[in-house]
């Protein structure tokens, strides 16, 4: 992914839900459990960003259902499979099991991320920063991040307006995590 003004991107993730519990980590959604795969306990995992390197073998992660209620579960094996990747969970051992998983987000704790080096960023990082032109014209919050096959793209919204943001050297200024704010140079017609 191109670096605007040195910063880049980890992929692994797309938004945060922070747990406002004091002292509670972060945890980080990596993807959803959209289906099983075969008949002995497998998913298939649809992650935000393909392939997920922070999914690991042995890994804890949490399952969270609509409701926001978490199981742990720990990944026993884990195989690609473009879109998805298929993953088995430690106890899971039917279609049955599997199946009552299915439509839970994966997420991991904050601190189970890899260490960022200086100016890179996890995706979730970057979602809820207000998005402002050159010229000082705010378009928006950025709601969204996701690869289209040859850069990552924003989807910002302002009300009933949407933007589709290309995120490269030419487009992405600058960021400011700490600052929420990131500053584009809109190419012509993009947000017409």
């Amino acid at each position: 992914m191109p670096q605007p003004h040195g910063q880049t991107a980890k992929l692994s993730l797309k938004s945060s839900k922070k747990n406002d519990t004091p002292g509670a980590d972060c945890l980080v959604p990596l993807g959803r459990l959209v289906k099983t795969h075969g008949v002995g306990g497998e998913l298939r995992l649809r992650p935000y960003a393909f392939p997920c390197p922070t999914l690991t073998t042995g890994l804890v992660v949490q399952l969270q259902d609509r409701a926001g209620q978490l199981v742990p579960a720990r990944i026993t094996r884990l195989r690609p499979r473009p879109p998805f990747l298929l993953v088995a969970f430690e106890g899971v051992v039917s279609r049955e099991q599997a199946r009552a998983l299915c439509d839970r987000t994966v997420a991991v704790g904050e601190h189970q991320l890899p260490p960022l080096q200086d100016g890179e960023f996890y995706y979730y990082q970057v979602v809820g920063l207000t998005v402002l032109t050159t010229a000082g014209q705010e378009l928006g919050t950025l709601q969204e991040v996701f690869f289209s096959g040859g850069h990552d793209v924003w989807v910002v919204r302002q009300g009933r307006k949407e933007y589709m943001i290309p995120v490269t050297q030419e487009v992405v200024r600058s960021i400011d995590i700490p600052g929420r704010q990131a500053v584009i140079e809109p190419l012509d017609g993009l947000l017409d």
